[in-house]
């Protein structure tokens, strides 16, 4: 392209100056539900893709309108009196998309950056789960493109926008036991423990650029004044019809899989505190907080609360009996980066390794006593001032006989005691 046309797609195309609420969109996006760079990569990048719900139909209606004004009465000759007609429709739509996944893909950069480059898991994944998200701008870009070829201005920007939004819940919705080529991400909660499946990010790779391509190359004559799909064109919007009705029962179904590893940044001894890598920035509070409670246990005769090993646990993986400890970090934490000592003590007197506090009826009112009186328990020990008025049910100090005797019952998983 000279600069004559650089000029010209400036100054005549409205999709660049999409770029503008999309900036917005990724900002508003940042602050959101606390912080989005909780430290998960996966959580990370799914994080971004929900401003693709509105960023998508608003530069497929962009598209659609750039593409309508080409095709319409006075100017359908530069694409269809041409040899290769479908190159004006390619420029538009890359002046349409450039800006807006760059924009995108630099929210996810500085993202990830904050969170700190991070994971336990393959960040080839990551990768993919990102070009997949920048496929998907240029797949809704190519939507209105081939929308705008046969229509007036404003009804292909409606028609665009409106039928992009609604193609969100057709093939991506979420929750589906089918392959659904629009569900991105969004997650709003922590997703440690779990990985991209990568058939299922290939097959978004394959349906957006397959598809994509076809929609951006779509040829059109006119006829009587009505513009119309040649009849290569009427086949390629078929076979892109073909893979968007067969692709969910076709294609992988999981997007994600489970991955229940444990985590392996450990440091110390009695006991010895792993964490994961995505949470290495709470590693030094959280080590200060358990060696202060860990340490007035064992200084105070009350050798229950010191297990061998803490664990942190993921949505997958879970420790196995009371000698290792599972710890989960406070959902608060991720906000504010920082969490009390007393939210840790929660951690270590919870038995996590039971089954019981995962599915099922919660615990009955005996448990949460013998909970509370061991975290009361435990502060105590170490110095810190407890309220009973903090607490929703009656506690008091036990003897280290006592706990030995709590922690005897959590053993067998039998949270309530005979």
């Amino acid at each position: 392209m000279n600069i004559h046309s650089l000029r010209y797609a400036v100054r005549t195309l409205i999709g660049p100056w999409v770029v503008l609420p999309a900036a917005v969109l990724e900002v508003l996006n940042f602050f959101q539900r606390g912080m989005p760079w909780r430290g998960e990569t996966l959580w990370t990048v799914d994080w971004f893709a929900i401003s693709l719900f509105i960023i998508g139909p608003l530069i497929a209606g962009a598209a659609a309108v750039d593409a309508a004004r080409m095709t319409r009465p006075g100017n359908i000759h530069l694409v269809v009196g041409v040899k290769q007609p479908y190159r004006p429709y390619l420029r538009a739509a890359a002046w349409c998309a450039g800006p807006v996944a760059a924009v995108h893909l630099l929210a996810i950069l500085i993202g990830l950056s904050l969170a700190g480059f991070r994971s336990s898991t393959s960040w080839l994944l990551f990768l993919t789960a990102i070009l997949v998200q920048i496929l998907a701008i240029c797949w809704y870009v190519a939507i209105g493109s081939a929308i705008g070829r046969f229509t007036s201005p404003l009804i292909a920007g409606a028609t665009g926008a409106i039928g992009s939004f609604t193609l969100i819940y057709l093939l991506g919705e979420g929750g589906k036991a089918v392959f659904e080529p629009l569900a991105l991400g969004g997650a709003t909660i922590s997703r440690l423990g779990y990985e991209y499946a990568p058939g299922y990010l290939l097959a978004q790779v394959a349906v957006f650029a397959g598809t994509g391509l076809l929609l951006l190359i779509l040829p059109i004559r006119v006829r009587s004044g009505v513009r119309i799909p040649t009849a290569a064109g009427l086949s390629l919007a078929l076979a892109v019809i073909a893979v968007a009705a067969t692709g969910p029962y076709v294609f992988p179904s999981d997007r994600l899989t489970a991955n229940p590893k444990a985590p392996t940044r450990c440091t110390g001894t009695q006991p010895t505190i792993c964490m994961y890598p995505e949470h290495e920035r709470f590693e030094a509070q959280l080590v200060s907080h358990i060696r202060t409670l860990s340490d007035a246990a064992k200084e105070k005769g009350y050798p229950s609360f010191v297990p061998n090993r803490i664990e942190e646990i993921s949505r997958t993986y879970r420790v196995n009996g009371t000698s290792t400890i599972g710890l989960d970090i406070p959902a608060d934490a991720y906000a504010t980066g920082s969490f009390d000592i007393a939210d840790i003590a929660v951690e270590l007197v919870r038995p996590l390794h039971c089954e019981e506090l995962y599915t099922g009826a919660a615990p009955g009112e005996a448990y949460w006593q013998r909970e509370m009186s061991l975290h009361a328990t435990l502060l105590s020990l170490a110095g810190i001032k407890v309220n009973e008025e903090d607490y929703p049910q009656p506690i008091e100090i036990l003897s280290s006989e006592q706990v030995r005797t709590i922690y005897a019952d959590y053993e067998r998983c039998n949270l309530e005691g005979a």
